[in-house]
């Protein structure tokens, strides 16, 4: 029989055909592969979360009025006040706090983002 000019088999379909020991056999190799790079892909998925979940960043004003450190969800973690803080209004003050505490937040989210390059990479 032809179908579309191509030949199939009228007879050993189980056999040696299709479902024959030679592809059977590359199935199980290809199976065998995959579950071996799904088990490097998790065992990198598992490095990348310890690593991140250990994160934190600090950041400290230009004028060294504020050091902020967040933690690897930006939580803010520590906060502390140099000498250049005592001369700072309430409100200048209270802005170079968000204002540090975001560039923490920014760096620690940089860091996770490196620490996700080794998952993402193609292997």
């Amino acid at each position: 029989m032809s179908v579309l000019g191509s030949s199939v088999p009228q007879s050993g379909v189980l056999g040696s055909g299709v479902f024959g020991s030679g592809v059977l056999g590359d199935g199980q190799a290809w199976l065998a592969d995959y579950r071996h790079r799904i088990e490097e892909l998790r065992g990198r998925a598992e490095r990348a979360q310890d690593e991140i979940a250990g994160l934190t960043a600090t950041a400290v004003s230009a004028d060294g009025a504020v050091r902020a450190t967040v933690d690897s969800t930006g939580a803010l973690t520590g906060l502390t006040f140099g000498p250049a803080a005592d001369g700072l209004g309430r409100s200048a003050l209270a802005e170079l706090v968000v204002t540090t505490a975001a560039d923490a937040t920014a760096e620690v989210s940089r860091r996770a983002t490196a620490a996700l390059g080794p998952l993402l990479e193609q292997q």
